[in-house]
């Protein structure tokens, strides 16, 4: 059986899923999550995030409590996503960048993310494309991504 390889559309989204769709658009398109979870991420009372979990999908979807329980990250872990057409996760660091730079995504930023719970951790971000690319042990392993902004605070939404 062929793969069926589903386009990240860095600013807008993934395959039919969109920044800014409400929590029950989504589930009309992937169903019930396998794992969701809501968690405080500031001071504020509406700072609420509602993270669900598709581990089959191997992807993750966050809406935020600030922008009306909209779609607003999207994460992937599998081979099965690509960008552009090519498929990036499972390569090392040289390959990602190599790849990278023919797919034309050039405005990168590399930033040590290690800890003690994360050992050996790099973030490569795409503030252009609003792209993050997480490697463990210099392998790619997931890739996440939100909507385009008109200023720091302003989402431009996907038509």
């Amino acid at each position: 059986m062929e793969k069926v390889h589903v386009e990240i559309l860095p600013g807008v989204g993934l395959g039919k899923l969109r920044f800014g769709m409400s929590r029950e658009e989504v589930k009309a398109i992937v169903g019930e999550p396998d794992h969701q979870e809501v968690t405080h991420y500031g001071d504020d009372a509406s700072d609420q995030s509602d993270a669900w979990e598709y581990h089959p999908l191997r992807l993750d979807l966050s809406f935020e409590e600030a922008e009306e329980w909209r779609l607003v990250i999207i994460s992937v872990s599998s081979e099965d996503y690509t960008i552009k057409g090519s498929s990036l996760i499972g390569l090392d660091m040289d390959e990602l960048m190599e790849e990278l730079d023919i797919l034309g995504i050039k405005d990168l930023e590399i930033e040590d993310m290690s800890s003690d719970d994360h050992p050996d951790q790099k973030l490569i971000a795409s503030e252009e494309l609003g792209l993050n690319f997480w490697l463990h042990r210099d392998i790619l392993e997931e890739i996440q991504w939100g909507p385009q902004f008109v200023d720091e605070e302003t989402i431009k939404w996907p038509e």
